[in-house]
């Protein structure tokens, strides 16, 4: 079975295929947890157990063939004594894994084994058969007044079958690898380079099994294991390599013996060990043997007693059990190795630091990414280390290509690509849902705003963002306006200059200031606001040209020098103008002055246009008469709602307005869907697709209400919603508009008539 088909797998087929490999109870699994929570290995980016369950659960073929979290469990055991079902979590993954030996394994012997006793020891034992025949029939001449091992059994002999058994061995386990390659990589573009800088760590775990060390509380688990490593490894290399010195007939001490005592000593005392632990200590770890596993421990411990007996009877002067022991050592060397290593048991010996070796290369295949984790950590503090990976934030995101949880995790552990950060950070809209929800209260968008200013810095910007920051760079604003123009949005009203007299320094948002809008939304929102403050006899002036973008684009894109400059310049033109209050009519505004201005703190309040309207309508110094017979649902902000918390005044506003029947979206108030505007998302999510832009998907809620107005109180989401409704062509059922202008329409406009000399000088 090739396994490399797209098609999915049914829960019966593939769950029934894993069974006859060993793995328990997979239908107890109910996804709680708990196995990835107790196990000390399930971290980053390979979590398991649950996963895997998840796989087979849901017969996800493909999903577990490009698995590599089985080859990293080491049964320690914890998940199975912490499942609440009693499941085998831990044999599961055993199992799993001798799966995969079979999907890799391009001769199907290794499924044969796996599942068949009579084909396991059938193999065993005719390949051990044929090295007895060989020896009967082809041996050398039998000396039987001395010990001549190389008379009865030529080194050259040995040398050519040991060489021609290796050949085998790597063209077995090399083509399997190549096919493991292919499953784990699968769609993954890997510069060559690569593969090259990441080897030494499959060097390092193949040589040491080093993760191993961190798998539990016994650690001499490990130490026992990296000995049996280095003592097979030995063995190998003896009789593979060095076999000329290592043979040898005459009584003389040879310094290769030193190896083969180690080689010895080593294997059959550990071996010993885990044999005794799995019969002994099954309440403990391994409840569950597979016939390979004891073969293997068996078999190794054979072959390294039948090599100590034989070299015994060879210094005792023995000849005829010599050579009888050494055909014996070699008939059941040969079955292990060439039996056990490519198709078997040991097989995890190599696959194990492959799969760790793939998934580095696999993490860092994509373009690495420019953040760094110690910048990232000194700009958005540490807070983002307490995640605890529960994936509150990336099942809450409403953009798509935005995983947080992900990003995080390749940030912590130095992982971070193009991909899984770098493309998430400029894919955020900042809407604040993930803070929301966040047990820890990690803000990521304040994250990923790090990473965007680390990309800014690499000159790695995207393209839809250039224009605008060029913009904010030549003409203070995003939308290309000029600044002398900065106040023609109020035409034909003259706005005055703000002074210490007036109530209000109003400040406007470049997207109303510089409307670019066809249908002039923003634009219409800012002029009914001014209609407002005049009916409340309300006065108010402007900084006028000097007025500048609050920075909050610049700031969100991570162009924090250019924030900075904004920043300072638009502090002491408000300053100067000795107002006490600030009325800002962007939620963007409100939120960058009120978190991102120190200047200004403690100094001048800062308020939003809806809770100075709401609360001038508590005053009876508006009160809405003219009835607006409408059904209208209301778009709560992001950053009005999650970052500011206001969202009751806008509602206060409508609810105050006769005629309106107010409906809720299925997502409102802190649930609410963005519009896809903050967080340069009004430009970037040109790059969209039409259907997936989360505009389209608020009108679709909107008009399932079967309201008429879509009422908001952002000149972004007028904006982004206006052209959403245009792309849909729903223009006759529902249009866009904010709360100002549904309360001047229930004003009238017969007092309209603005002297701002005489209000708002």
């Amino acid at each position: 079975m090739d396994g490399a088909s797209n098609d999915l797998c049914t829960e019966s087929e593939l769950a029934r295929e894993v069974q006859a490999y060993g793995a328990k109870d997979m239908d107890l699994c109910m996804q709680c947890g708990t196995c990835s929570a107790s196990c000390p290995l399930s971290r980053g980016t390979d979590s398991f157990p649950r996963k895997i369950y998840r796989y087979l659960q849901l017969g996800l073929r493909d999903k577990l063939l490009s698995s590599v979290e089985p080859w990293l469990c080491y049964y320690c055991g914890e998940c199975n004594q912490n499942c609440p079902r009693g499941a085998e979590p831990a044999e599961t993954m055993m199992a799993v894994r001798r799966w995969l030996t079979a999907q890799y394994d391009w001769t199907g012997l290794a499924r044969r084994f796996y599942t068949s006793e009579k084909w396991e020891f059938g193999a065993l034992g005719g390949l051990g058969l044929f090295i007895i025949l060989l020896f009967v029939f082809f041996h050398g001449p039998v000396i039987t007044d001395r010990v001549s091992v190389n008379t009865f059994a030529p080194v050259i002999w040995i040398e050519i079958g040991d060489l021609t058994m290796a050949f085998l061995l790597s063209a077995f386990l090399l083509s399997n690898a190549f096919r493991m390659h292919r499953f784990i990589m699968a769609g993954t573009k890997v510069p060559f380079q690569l593969y090259k800088e990441e080897l030494k760590t499959f060097v390092l775990h193949f040589a040491t099994q080093k993760r191993w060390s961190e798998c539990g509380g016994d650690r001499t688990r490990w130490i026992k294991h990296l000995f049996l490593v280095t003592g097979y490894l030995t063995m190998m290399s003896l009789i593979i390599v060095f076999i000329r010195w290592f043979q040898v007939d005459d009584s003389s001490w040879h310094f290769s013996a030193l190896f083969g005592y180690y080689a010895t000593g080593t294997i059959m005392g550990v071996t010993g060990e885990m044999m005794y632990s799995r019969y002994k200590q099954k309440e403990l770890m391994h409840r569950y043997s597979e016939l390979s596993d004891w073969l293997f421990l068996i078999l190794l411990f054979s072959t390294a007693f039948t090599g100590l007996v034989m070299h015994l009877f060879r210094l005792a002067g023995f000849p005829i059990a010599t050579y009888v022991t050494y055909v014996i050592h070699l008939a059941i060397a040969v079955p292990m190795l060439m039996i056990e290593v490519p198709f078997g048991k040991w097989s995890h010996l190599f696959y194990r630091p492959l799969a760790i070796f793939l998934s580095r290369v696999r993490e860092k295949a994509t373009q690495p990414s420019v953040s760094d984790f110690e910048e990232t950590k000194k700009r958005a503090q540490e807070t983002f280390q307490t995640c605890m990976q529960c994936g509150t934030c990336t099942s809450v995101c409403p953009q798509s290509g935005v995983r947080p949880r992900l990003a995080l995790r390749a940030i912590s552990l130095d992982t971070a690509t193009r991909d899984n950060v770098d493309n998430a950070a400029w894919q955020c809209l900042t809407c604040n849902n993930c803070l929301e929800h966040c047990p820890r209260g990690i803000d990521m968008a304040d994250l990923l705003t790090s990473v965007r200013a680390q990309d800014v810095l690499a000159h790695n910007l995207p393209t839809l963002l250039e224009q605008p920051l060029e913009s904010l760079n030549t003409n203070s604003n995003p939308w290309g306006g000029s600044q002398e123009q900065r106040t023609q949005w109020a035409h034909p009203v003259k706005l005055a200059s703000c002074s210490p007299d007036t109530d209000y320094c109003l400040f406007t948002c470049c997207t109303t200031a510089h409307d670019t809008d066809p249908d002039q939304g923003p634009r219409k929102a800012g002029k009914a606001l001014l209609e407002l403050l005049d009916k409340a006899r309300v006065s108010f002036g402007t900084l006028g040209t000097r007025e500048r973008c609050c920075g909050d684009l610049a700031r969100t894109t991570g162009a924090e020098d250019l924030f900075n400059a904004f920043k300072k310049l638009n502090t002491k033109a408000i300053l100067e103008t000795g107002a006490s209050r600030l009325l800002v009519n962007s939620p963007h505004c409100l939120q960058t002055f009120t978190r991102q201005y120190e200047g200004l703190d403690g100094t001048i309040a800062i308020l939003h246009h809806t809770e100075v309207l709401a609360g001038l309508i508590r005053e009876k110094r508006l009160v809405p008469e003219q009835p607006v017979n409408a059904r209208v649902t209301y778009h709560d902000p992001c950053y009005l709602g999650r970052h500011a918390g206001s969202y009751d005044n806008p509602r206060t506003i409508l609810d105050s307005i006769p005629g309106i029947d107010r409906v809720e979206m299925a997502h409102t108030r802190e649930n609410s869907l963005c519009c896809g505007g903050g967080g340069g998302g009004a430009w970037l999510q040109e790059d969209c697709p039409p259907m997936d832009r989360l505009s389209r998907r608020r009108v679709r809620e909107a008009l399932d209400t079967r309201a008429e107005i879509i009422a908001t109180a952002c000149p972004y989401c007028i904006r982004m919603l206006n052209q959403a409704i245009r792309d849909m062509g729903v223009q006759d059922k529902i249009r866009v508009c904010d709360v100002a202008e549904l309360l001047a329409q229930s004003l009238g406009k017969e007092s309209t008539n603005i002297d701002q000399e005489k209000h708002h000088g």
